[in-house]
């Protein structure tokens, strides 16, 4: 018998003579044979199939395409345009297999699926073996509440500080979403603290309880540390207001202004770290003191006037205001570019530089 690998330029020939009520019978064939013989198969090789067998499955049923779709999504050298077109069906069952399983597709596949597809074809996203950042900040924007859970518990997955935020917002209002958190061993010690705080009508001590043994003494540590009323829920919901108008893209210097004149601390640092991009823990830090220069520098970085910058640094330090006639004088001397200097520092120093400083 002649070797596999020789036969497959004839392929395509061959099948120019099939009729179409033979597709599905077909199909099966060729799969078989590029199925036996795949680890042997060149790119080029791979190819012709994806050629032979993307002419076909556009005449074959449902039932044979989810076949299909079953039987290669675990190998690693698949036909990547068959692939690709058996995850973009709208049935789930011909889709799920490939969405779940198949590494021939990319974050940019999956987000692409991700945004015209329905509910069904993210559950089967959440669950893959492995999620890249990008394809998680899709599934917790778009998905569910099956699909964010779905994704919590998924130890293969990883969040972006923006999708991490984003689940605890979520969170707040699902128990078993904070439980599923709290598990993780790539989730804060200061982002699992809120969870107890801002599940709304649940106990407070139930994220604790599905919290990893290793964490839950830190937890427990916070919780007895930390004032057991409203004033925790109330700067979680502060940040929850903030971080929402931020992904919104409708945080700017009016609003920061606003939060300060107004004398809302949490929301003012918290709109300043996001603006500044840094953590909200540095900005807390450096504004707490009652030196005027954090609150210039950084509002002088993001191109903020004068009176935004005192408004700032009245509101995190109670009214006092004896120091900004000097520091006005040290302002009109800091160029914008050094500024951003400063502030490109305080953000590679990151978490050091807040419990330093």
């Amino acid at each position: 018998m002649p070797d596999q690998v020789t036969l497959v330029p004839d392929l395509e020939e061959a099948l120019r003579h099939i009729s179409v009520d033979r597709y599905a019978e077909t199909v099966r064939r060729v799969a078989d044979f590029f199925l036996a013989g795949a680890n042997r198969f060149s790119e080029e090789q791979v190819h012709l199939f994806d050629r032979v067998l993307g002419r076909m499955i556009v005449a074959i049923e449902t039932k044979a395409l989810a076949e299909l779709a079953r039987r290669l999504a675990p190998v690693r050298n698949a036909p990547p345009d068959i692939i690709g077109r058996l995850a973009r069906d709208p049935d789930i069952a011909v889709a799920a297999p490939v969405l779940a399983r198949s590494t021939r597709l990319g974050d940019d596949d999956l987000i692409a699926v991700a945004r015209i597809s329905g509910q069904a074809h993210l559950l089967a996203i959440s669950g893959r073996s492995t999620l890249g950042e990008s394809v998680t900040d899709v599934l917790v924007e778009w998905g569910d509440r099956d699909i964010v859970r779905n994704v919590a518990m998924n130890h293969g997955a990883r969040f972006s500080p923006s999708g991490l935020s984003a689940l605890v917002e979520r969170a707040c209002h699902d128990a078993i979403l904070a439980g599923k958190l709290a598990m993780r061993p790539d989730v804060p010690l200061h982002v699992l603290w809120q969870l107890p705080y801002t599940v709304k009508d649940e106990p407070r001590q139930r994220p604790l309880a599905a919290a990893r043994p290793e964490t839950q003494a830190g937890m427990q540590h916070i919780l007895v540390g930390a004032p057991h009323n409203a004033d925790a829920a109330a700067d979680a919901e502060a940040q929850r207001c903030v971080r929402a108008l931020h992904r919104a893209e409708k945080l700017d210097e009016a609003k920061l202004l606003d939060f300060a004149s107004s004398g809302r601390v949490t929301e003012t640092i918290v709109a300043l770290a996001l603006l500044c991009n840094i953590s909200i823990e540095v900005a807390r830090r450096l504004l707490s003191g009652d030196q005027p220069d954090a609150a210039l520098i950084l509002c002088q970085a993001a191109g903020y006037s004068w009176p935004t910058a005192c408004a700032v640094f009245e509101a995190c330090n109670g009214g006092r205001t004896s120091k900004l006639d000097h520091a006005c004088a040290d302002l009109d001397r800091l160029t914008t570019p050094t500024a951003e200097s400063i502030v490109g520092f305080w953000r590679a120093c990151g978490e050091g530089l807040g419990k330093a400083a």
